[in-house]
């Protein structure tokens, strides 16, 4: 195990901004931390790195207690936001500098430095300035720094966030690419959750302090622990139905209004309800058809309900519809967009639907 945070707390004066944080992340593990403004994610990074004091809680890396450790005791390597390159060295130093600082010979550090810049195919940039480099070179060269000291972690701090669509696209996958070559564990920080789903081996979702869920995206996306990890997670926002769980012959129903669906093979989770329980069920715009041939299975809910609005988003188009008073959205291709006010038969796949406490938001 590459590191180990045991009740992690952190307070700045009499403001809790972490509270009783505990992950295990393995050796190669690519963590992503992923949450809104505010909720602690770059606070607990600095905490891993250091640069932060706990509060309360240990820290572990490699079965070691670092908790009171100097940052530059620990083996980490950060690549901070600003990317903070030395303006007036070429990137060769900038790259060798740690090294430079630790003793190393020359021919050692022009050793290290030719194989990282291989790495990172950025040998013909090792003479230029910082000032002379594009954002996405940049950020290339404060990963090469953080490489050449070889360290047990990766702490990246929202690396992608001064970079355009284009270059974010390019460098995720340079990201990926780089993490599967070193099979070393990375932790990286972002609000951006295409970043977390498509980088991550593991995903913590944080929250005014709290981590929400841990757990694969996989995970994340088809199990949500709770309504705010189930809304914040999706490209497309997940629709969400009050009504409550009714039984007949020990098999439980989603009832809203006049329709009821079964909830045959649903996994519930220990929260297991009760007859009339409110609940709310969680569906995403992409499990809702037009065409029963689509679904998955065959526990489903058929409704028949107006367009009351559309949004063309190029190929697609997303389309709400009014649900006894509740709104709900579904994705179809843009050239088969229902006109507004006309009555459109719907199947909800259940199969993949979510259920939530209606007074906790808890996954059932």
């Amino acid at each position: 195990m590459t590191l180990k945070l045991n009740n992690i707390g952190k307070s700045f004066d009499k403001v809790e901004v972490l509270r009783n944080i505990s992950l295990e992340v393995e050796e190669g593990d690519f963590l992503v931390l992923l949450g809104g403004s505010g909720c602690g994610k770059s606070t607990l990074l600095n905490c891993i790195a250091g640069l932060e004091e706990v509060s309360s809680g240990t820290i572990e890396i490699k079965g070691r207690n670092v908790t009171m450790v100097d940052p530059a005791d620990r083996n980490v390597a950060m690549v901070f936001q600003s990317y903070a390159l030395y303006p007036t060295m070429s990137v060769s130093r900038n790259i060798s500098f740690g090294l430079e600082c630790k003793g190393v010979s020359k021919v050692e550090r022009s050793k290290a430095v030719n194989r990282i810049s291989k790495l990172l195919q950025i040998e013909e940039l090792l003479d230029r300035k910082p000032s002379q480099l594009s954002g996405g070179q940049r950020q290339r060269v404060a990963i090469g720094r953080a490489l050449v000291r070889d360290p047990d972690i990766f702490l990246l701090d929202e690396p992608m966030s001064n970079l355009d669509a284009n270059l974010r696209n390019q460098m995720r996958s340079e990201l990926r690419e780089l993490h599967g070559k070193l099979n070393r564990t990375f932790i990286l920080v972002t609000h951006d959750q295409i970043e977390a789903m498509s980088m991550a081996t593991k995903v913590a979702v944080l929250d005014q302090g709290y981590v929400q869920q841990f757990g694969t995206p996989y995970e994340i996306y088809y199990r949500p622990q709770n309504k705010f990890v189930a809304e914040f997670i999706g490209l497309n926002k997940m629709n969400f139905l009050e009504g409550e769980i009714r039984f007949n012959s020990e098999v439980p129903f989603f009832c809203k209004g006049s329709h009821k669906v079964p909830l045959t093979g649903y996994e519930f989770s220990e929260n297991y309800p009760s007859d009339s329980r409110p609940v709310i069920m969680g569906i995403r715009p992409e499990n809702i058809y037009r065409s029963k041939d689509r679904l998955e299975g065959d526990v489903f809910l058929e409704v028949k309900l107006p367009v009351s609005r559309s949004e063309l988003t190029g190929g697609d188009a997303q389309v709400w519809f009014d649900f006894e008073g509740q709104e709900i959205a579904s994705r179809f291709r843009s050239s088969r967009t229902p006109d507004i006010g006309t009555l459109t038969t719907l199947f909800l796949d259940v199969r993949h639907a979510s259920l939530f406490d209606a007074k906790t938001g808890e996954r059932l």
